[in-house]
């Protein structure tokens, strides 16, 4: 299958492509040494095992992501040896997340599906980052610092969505979960969310799954470091969706918004009444 994937729920806005070995159009691209991962001169990192080449680019660039989202599709694309009209489908995340960004990944890839009908499979974030670790024996809590003291949050079990979303404090999301029972924090705010669950309650058992980083001066951060399993969790996703013939996203659908926004808050305070 071919695929292309854009993370664009933080600041840190991520793309992937996939060639799975299908005929694909005449573009240039890069190829590398089976198995070996070769990282470009724009930063995307790429690798191919058994006629499969997949290069993923994250950009960590805050509220620069409509400056470069064409351009980061393009070379992920090229990096892959594909154009657009080869891909079989396209996947997103669907929120919660950054207002601004969630729209852009939005529009681009309906452009796809208006210009080629391309099938686009928008997954909620929360089920993204937790998709890794559905063999997780307790409860899987994927977490997004949402400011305000509050997180983004859900609560897993064995791959299936318990209760959620949220967006709440720490101490709220723990009510959710039994005290005896071990918890995994997954996504880039993770470690964020463990502190403060463990001075709220230390006896309890809490997990972070991290990438590994240069200590805490590391040139990546938190966000930049997590990109790339969540978008590649993010296409594996999309793919069984493709695989099973799910329903992709319809045109008049758009992201999932857990909390209304700045401008809508803003209204409904002068109007007194809900945004």
């Amino acid at each position: 299958m071919n695929a292309l994937a854009i993370d664009s729920s933080s600041s840190a806005i991520t793309f992937a492509a996939v060639n799975g070995g299908r005929a694909a159009s005449n573009t240039q691209g890069v190829s590398s040494a089976h198995g070996s991962p070769a990282v470009n001169e724009q930063g995307a990192s790429t690798a191919s095992a058994q006629g499969t080449s997949t290069a993923i680019l994250t950009l960590d660039i805050d509220m620069h992501q409509s400056e470069k989202l064409l351009e980061g599709m393009e070379s992920v694309l090229s990096h892959c040896g594909l154009q657009a009209a080869d891909l079989d489908f396209t996947a997103l995340c669907a929120g919660p997340g950054t207002f601004t960004g969630l729209r852009l990944a939005f529009s681009a890839l309906k452009a796809l599906n208006l210009a080629y009908g391309i099938p686009t499979y928008a997954i909620p974030t929360l089920e993204v980052i937790a998709y890794p670790y559905r063999q997780w024996c307790g409860a899987v809590i994927p977490v997004l610092d949402a400011k305000k003291q509050s997180f983004y949050t859900a609560v897993y079990r064995s791959g299936e969505l318990n209760c959620g979303p949220f967006d709440c404090p720490a101490a709220d999301i723990l009510k959710h979960t039994d005290p005896e029972e071990e918890i995994l924090a997954a996504g880039a705010d993770a470690a964020f969310f463990a502190e403060q669950a463990r001075a709220l309650s230390p006896e309890r058992r809490i997990t972070t799954f991290l990438p590994c980083k240069s200590g805490t001066d590391g040139i990546l951060s938190g966000s930049s470091a997590h990109a790339g399993i969540t978008v590649l969790s993010l296409l594996e996703a999309a793919a069984q969706k493709f695989i099973k013939k799910e329903k992709p996203l319809e045109e008049y659908e758009g992201p999932f918004y857990i909390r209304k926004s700045e401008a809508e808050l803003s209204l409904a305070e002068k109007t007194g009444k809900n945004a």
